[in-house]
């Protein structure tokens, strides 16, 4: 049995009175309940401290941990919890005040601060911490991108690396988009499909893998005034990401869907939830809905009609875009 899990029920039984069982203390709770300290409650899977018995578990706390008091109130003062192992086992490390500078990763601080790598750190820190995503983008003719001294053709790079990438650090350093801005930008959603959609010069596509959105709408805050339009699966989370990126923008979500869409629901498209659906009343979607079916976009990419299709929802003219509810 970790000490640390031992401190944390612990604390919780010293300052509460009563602990619920879980596969990690279980062994423990009933070793207490021999000891005639616990006794189970009429609450299912919660132990109660036997009258009196407070002070003996309070011992039991300062023989494994002498400062549990002090340290406890310090973990607090960082909003961690004491009644959480992990966060007691934190705190030889909390303690030491690691300070970082210049760029880190936000995973290496978290465990360089003691909390793990997958937990926010609680330590102030004077470095700039990132998440290191990526922008991957297949930019429009004569977009530019300039910072400080350097002025880069995207366009003209992405003929030679296929895209264009912009990794958070060095999109830190962004100073501005200039050239010819592109008339529409298109966010999508699966990689295959990114890579492989056709485009018009005018238009441009950046890849948003599924929920991890924050990459595409950094992109997109820097281009206010570029027409947008999300591509993706379409079912209840292709729409969610639309919506997602929609409210961090400020923007009115909205969809493409091929406009011959519904040659697929036949023998195309696979069982789908589409519980607590909120989008666009468009008849592939109402049909979809009925069946319990979706349609993954993939299946568009070699259909001969895709280009054309995407131009004219993507061109100057009225866009054949719906409008997510």
């Amino acid at each position: 049995m970790s000490r640390f899990v031992e401190a944390a029920t612990l604390a919780r039984l010293v300052e509460t009175g009563a602990a619920r069982e879980s596969k990690r203390n279980l062994p423990l709770l009933r070793r207490y309940e021999t000891a005639l300290w616990l006794e189970r409650s009429t609450r299912k899977a919660e132990w109660i401290v036997r009258e009196g018995c407070r002070k003996k578990l309070a011992r039991r706390l300062t023989e494994i941990c002498p400062d549990w008091k002090a340290e406890f109130a310090f973990l607090r003062s960082l909003d961690l919890d004491p009644f959480n192992p992990d966060d007691i086992r934190s705190l030889p490390v909390l303690k030491q005040k690691r300070v970082a500078r210049g760029v880190i990763n936000r995973r290496n601080w978290n465990a360089a601060s003691g909390t793990g790598p997958k937990r926010k750190a609680r330590l102030r820190s004077e470095a700039v911490i990132t998440a290191d995503w990526i922008i991957r983008m297949r930019p429009s003719r004569g977009l530019l991108w300039v910072a400080a001294d350097r002025e880069i053709d995207l366009y003209r790079e992405s003929l030679t690396y296929t895209e264009c990438t912009f990794p958070e650090r060095m999109w830190r350093r962004f100073g501005a988009f200039t050239g010819t801005l592109p008339e529409t930008l298109i966010t999508c959603e699966n990689l295959g499909a990114y890579i492989d959609l056709p485009l018009s010069p005018t238009t441009m596509a950046v890849y948003s893998p599924g929920k991890d959105t924050t990459a595409v709408i950094e992109l997109l805050r820097k281009l206010p005034d570029v027409g947008w339009v999300h591509f993706g699966d379409l079912d209840p989370e292709g729409f969610r990401i639309a919506r997602t990126i929609a409210d961090a923008i400020g923007r009115e979500a909205r969809f493409y869907i091929p406009s011959f869409a519904a040659d697929y629901l036949p023998g195309r498209s696979f069982k789908g939830n589409w519980n607590d659906y909120s989008g666009p009343e468009h008849p592939v979607v109402v049909e979809l809905i009925r069946t319990r079916r979706r349609i993954f976009q993939e299946v568009f990419m070699l259909d001969p009609r895709l280009a054309g299709d995407l131009e004219t929802a993507a061109g100057a003219q009225q866009p054949r875009r719906y409008t997510a509810q």
